[in-house]
C-alpha cells in the first residue's frame, strides 16, 4: 500500500489550549475523532510548507513554514476511511497564535466539507478527561514539547 504523505499542526493558542477538529467517516458518520489540522502533501512541498498551507486552508492562520516549531514527530498509521484501507505518514508541527479563529470552507475540498464537522480548544484537563476518540494519542506529548519549547533532534516515532 503506497503511503500518503501528510502533516499536522498542534496549534496552541495563549491559554495551552489545543485546536481540535472532530471528524467522520463518510461511509458510517457514527464513526467520529477528534484530530489536529492537517493534510496531506502537494506535489514537491516539504512537510513543513505542507504543514503551514493546511493550517491556512482549515483555520485562516498563515504562517511561514519557519515559524513552525518542530517537527516533533512522525506517526506512519494505516486506518479505515469510507471502506477503505489507507495508509498515511504524518509529520507533525506546533504552531501558537494569539489569533481568533473563524472557520472558513471556501477552500475545503468536498470531502473536508463533509466530514470535518466542528472545531474545538481543548485544555489538558479536557483531555485527560475525556472518553472520546483523540489522534495522536499521545497528543498530550506533543503538547509538552511545544509548550517547553524542546524540539527533539530527531522527530519521536508516536501512534
Amino acid at each position: 500500500m503506497k503511503p500518503r504523505k501528510a502533516s499536522r499542526v498542534v496549534l496552541l493558542n495563549e491559554r495551552d489550549e489545543v485546536l481540535l477538529i472532530r471528524a467522520q467517516d463518510l461511509l458510517t458518520p457514527s464513526h467520529q475523532w477528534w484530530m489536529t489540522c492537517g493534510g496531506g502533501s502537494e506535489l514537491g512541498e516539504s512537510a513543513a510548507q505542507t504543514a503551514a498551507r493546511e493550517l491556512a486552508e482549515e483555520t485562516g492562520i498563515e504562517c511561514e513554514p519557519h515559524e513552525l516549531i518542530g517537527p516533533l514527530a512522525t506517526r506512519d498509521e494505516v486506518f479505515e476511511f469510507t471502506e477503505k484501507s489507507l495508509r498515511q505518514v504524518e509529520t507533525y508541527f506546533a504552531f501558537r497564535t494569539s489569533e481568533d479563529i473563524e472557520l472558513e470552507d471556501a477552500v475545503w475540498t468536498d470531502i473536508e466539507k463533509r466530514s470535518l464537522l466542528e472545531f474545538r480548544w481543548w485544555t489538558r484537563e479536557e483531555l485527560l478527561a475525556t472518553t472520546e476518540t483523540i489522534y495522536p494519542k499521545n497528543l498530550l506529548g506533543l503538547i509538552d514539547l511545544a509548550t517547553a519549547g524542546s524540539v527533539p533532534d530527531v522527530p519521536l516515532v508516536i501512534d
